[in-house]
């Protein structure tokens, strides 16, 4: 049977051209993914690290990376393959956004195209098996989180058979200092919603970017 390998792997966040790149905002926080046995298992590398700290970011951003001025953001958390994943052929890695919170929104590495239900997109999104910093952005000051389940599935997106899925939580503190168009709401939490559900058919081999801006 054909399988797919997926190898552990290192690189840069990418960008498209600015006038100063957007950083991560601290330490890589690494989201592990495992399969064995038919089981996906997720952890952080770090596990003192599930809770990062956004950034306040400028307004000096360019071109795609533009969508990051004057927002709060973090990319920190980063998917990982642990070891080598290797899957039957015509599969691939999915993640799909089972709660975030109302003002959270994410955006891909690289393309900084909306992902996981921003913007109206489809709540899942195929991930490579490569090292992926998805950018992390919300316009309030508050604490925030997102909770999403990894599975195995066919080309369609749809979980395979027998394959047993994991789920991962990981969670913002608000930015120290936010810029002045970044809304700070009472210093209480924000509220968790329920995802959006699948809004479009998730070939594998795409990254999937387009839940509708707050």
């Amino acid at each position: 049977m054909e399988r797919t390998l997926f190898a552990l792997t290192v690189g840069v966040v990418g960008s498209s051209a600015f006038a100063s790149a957007p950083t991560l905002g601290g330490p890589m926080s690494h989201l592990l993914v495992t399969v064995f046995d038919q089981q996906v298992f997720i952890g952080f590398e770090t596990p003192s690290m599930s809770t990062v700290t956004m950034q306040r970011a400028g307004d000096d951003f360019e071109g795609s990376a533009s969508i990051l001025n004057n927002t709060s953001y973090n990319a920190q958390f980063g998917w990982l393959a642990n070891g080598f994943i290797s899957l039957p052929g015509g599969s691939g890695v999915f993640v799909r956004t089972l709660s975030i919170s109302e003002h959270l929104n994410v955006y891909g590495q690289d393309s900084f195209a909306p992902i996981l239900g921003t913007d109206g997109s489809d709540d899942m999104w195929q991930w490579d098996g490569r090292m992926t910093h998805n950018w992390y952005l919300s316009d309030v000051a508050g604490d925030q989180r997102a909770v999403y389940e990894v599975f195995v599935g066919d080309a369609l997106g749809n979980p395979l058979d027998g394959w047993v899925s994991g789920r991962v939580e990981i969670n913002f503190d608000p930015a120290l200092s936010v810029p002045g168009s970044v809304r700070v709401i009472g210093g209480a939490s924000l509220g968790v919603v329920p995802a959006p559900g699948a809004l479009g058919v998730l070939g594998v081999g795409a990254l999937v970017g387009v839940r509708r801006r707050r």
